[in-house]
């Protein structure tokens, strides 16, 4: 089983480093740039680690969105040729001899397109956006074309890490009839010790 994390790539990836060079770069639309709103981030969605989940970038004056780390860009799977190139990739491992893919955050790869802001929590800068990003919108449709390009051609197995997914949403995810994924995990179960303060406290 080997760990597919296709939400986002380093910043070091040679796609990043390209698609921050200019905003007519062709490697520009793989991730999710956008400017800033009225001298702040473009919106106030708060990253799954803390503070935003927009870092700004100098070089073009525009901001990139990172769900987790502000070294681990979100790649933009609306565009078609980022889609291809996972696809590609997937390939070249399973031709290696890969038994199937752990894939990580996996229910978060389809955002609402107009990123707009989350509700705004008691006592803090920024807002939970997950509203707009976990199950999103072409989330089934991105995962039954992998299945379609890729996943329908080996003899393997697949398993989404799926936070915020609920049991009756997993469904939707492994139902064979839909043809996207073998199974997933979610974590209902896991903030059942939380206290007031999160999972740490």
């Amino acid at each position: 089983m080997m760990d597919l994390v296709v939400n986002h790539t380093s910043d070091e990836h040679p796609w990043f480093i390209e698609s921050r060079k200019s905003k007519d770069n062709p490697y520009r639309d793989y991730y999710i740039w956008r400017p800033g709103k009225n001298g702040k981030e473009p919106n106030n969605w708060e990253s799954n680690f803390g503070g935003s989940a927009w870092e700004y970038d100098e070089t073009t004056g525009e901001y990139y969105l990172h769900l987790f780390s502000k070294k681990q860009p979100d790649l933009n799977w609306e565009n078609p040729k980022v889609r291809r190139e996972v696809y590609e990739m997937m390939k070249f491992w399973l031709d290696k001899g890969v038994d199937g893919f752990r894939m990580d955050v996996i229910n978060m790869i389809s955002k609402v397109p107009e990123l707009p802001d989350g509700k705004p929590q008691r006592g803090k800068k920024h807002a939970s956006g997950s509203r707009y990003y976990r199950n999103g919108p072409r989330v089934h449709e991105f995962l039954q074309e992998m299945q379609r390009e890729v996943l329908s051609k080996y003899d393997i197995m697949t398993v989404g890490e799926t936070p915020g997914v609920t049991p009756k949403e997993g469904i939707l995810y492994t139902d064979p009839s839909r043809h996207e994924l073998n199974m997933v995990f979610q974590f209902k179960h896991v903030g059942l010790d939380s206290g007031p303060g999160g999972k740490r406290s």
